[in-house]
């Protein structure tokens, strides 16, 4: 009998088969004469197998295959797939990355949650394995009332690439591949950016301060007056952003 794998539970490793009599036959992968052949086995791929009936339904015995030289395709999902766990229910971990996405934001957790996944796409994962959330605690100077005391909110995930074996995919396993050399590249890229905006803030800075002895050479009251100002602005522009911070080398 021959027929097509409908579903398979590769952390489960059972599945079923539409017959090509029409019936659904259930099957292990035990079942299968060469067990290598499961490393192939996706949606839609063609088997032949001897039925068995049972008290529950039907059974496929002795599987294998038809045409087990065939190129392996993957279906990926279309969107980042986040996951507490190790697995997501139903998808195979093609690429797990040593590398951690981080996202933050004092607005809300959404926000956060956002940009992790905005920092996955620009790796090039469809999944964020071992997610977790936690909040710190931020200040900044109030408007005469104190300081003020703000919530911010995190999130982290490990980068990976998942899908599921189906003859009707797009995507050969070694094009899911990779997160590891991309992620490498874009963090040193960064980290070269970070370095640069520092340096920046340091002349910045210099500058101010150059400015602010400069004007008290002058009458009291004008350099009171253009020293606020100078610090005023450079509060507002002299912040150097961490670029690289949100992505992480697992340790």
């Amino acid at each position: 009998m021959q027929g097509e794998v409908v579903s398979y539970l590769p952390e489960k490793q059972y599945g079923f088969i539409k017959g090509d009599d029409g019936k659904d036959y259930f099957f292990h992968c035990k079942n299968f004469k060469d067990i290598q052949e499961i490393l192939k086995l996706g949606e839609g791929s063609r088997v032949e197998f001897e039925q068995k009936a049972t008290p529950k339904g039907y059974s496929a015995a002795q599987v294998h295959l038809v045409d087990a030289n065939a190129p392996v395709y993957y279906q990926v999902p279309d969107t980042v797939y986040v996951s507490k766990d190790e697995k997501i229910k139903g998808w195979e971990v093609v690429d797990l990355s040593c590398w951690v996405v981080h996202g933050s934001s004092r607005h809300s957790p959404d926000d956060a949650k956002d940009e992790m996944l905005k920092g996955a796409r620009a790796i090039g994962a469809n999944a964020l394995l071992r997610v977790a959330y936690h909040k710190t605690t931020g200040s900044e100077s109030g408007t005469g009332k104190g300081t003020y005391y703000y919530t911010i909110h995190h999130f982290q995930g490990q980068a990976a690439n998942i899908g599921k074996k189906n003859v009707k995919g797009s995507h050969e396993a070694e094009a899911l591949r990779g997160i590891n050399v991309r992620a490498k590249a874009l963090k040193l890229h960064l980290m070269k950016k970070t370095k640069s905006a520092k340096k920046k803030r340091a002349i910045f800075w210099f500058v101010v301060l150059v400015g602010v002895m400069g004007l008290w050479i002058f009458k009291e009251n004008i350099a009171i007056f253009g020293t606020v100002v100078l610090l005023f602005g450079a509060f507002f522009l002299s912040h150097a952003t961490d670029y690289d911070e949100w992505l992480k080398e697992a340790v």
